[in-house]
C-alpha cells in the first residue's frame, strides 16, 4: 500500500515538473527581459545603494504579463495584449534585487534579471570611532 502512494506522488510530481517546464520553454525563445543598471556599487560593504532601475521586456507575440520584484514578491506592473513594456523605479537596496516576468494568470517565473550589489571596500571589523594616539 505504501508503494502505491509513493508511485502516485512521483507521477504527480513528474507531471507538475513537466507542465511547468513546458510552459517556460514555450516562452523562453520569444521574450527578452533586460535591466539597467546591471550592478549597483557602494563604497563600503554594508552601505545602502541608491539606484534608478529601468526594466524593459519585449516579446515576438502579444500576451498578458506582469513584472514583479523580489525580495518581497512585489507586483510592479501588468500589461494585457502587449508585446513590449517598461518600468522604472528608484531603489534603496542593501542586497541583490531580482526582477521577473510572469503570465497574468500564473505565478510561474518566465524570465528573470538580477540587479546585483557590490562594494569597493570590504567591511572592517574595527569600530568606526576608535581613539588612537599614534
Amino acid at each position: 500500500m505504501k508503494n502505491k502512494y509513493r508511485l502516485t506522488f512521483i507521477v504527480l510530481l513528474v507531471f507538475k515538473v513537466q507542465s511547468s517546464t513546458a510552459a517556460t520553454l514555450a516562452y523562453k525563445g520569444t521574450i527578452a527581459l533586460s535591466n539597467k543598471p546591471k550592478e549597483c556599487v557602494v563604497y563600503k560593504e554594508g552601505d545602502k545603494c541608491y539606484a534608478n532601475a529601468i526594466i524593459k521586456w519585449k516579446a515576438s507575440e502579444t500576451g498578458s504579463f506582469c513584472l514583479s520584484r523580489a525580495p518581497g514578491d512585489v507586483k510592479l506592473a501588468c500589461w494585457n495584449n502587449a508585446n513590449e513594456g517598461g518600468f522604472s523605479e528608484k531603489l534603496v537596496m542593501d542586497g541583490p534585487v531580482e526582477y521577473y516576468l510572469t503570465p497574468t494568470d500564473s505565478s510561474e517565473k518566465l524570465l528573470k534579471e538580477t540587479l546585483n550589489l557590490s562594494w569597493v571596500h570590504k567591511k572592517s571589523n574595527r569600530p568606526e570611532h576608535t581613539w588612537r594616539i599614534f
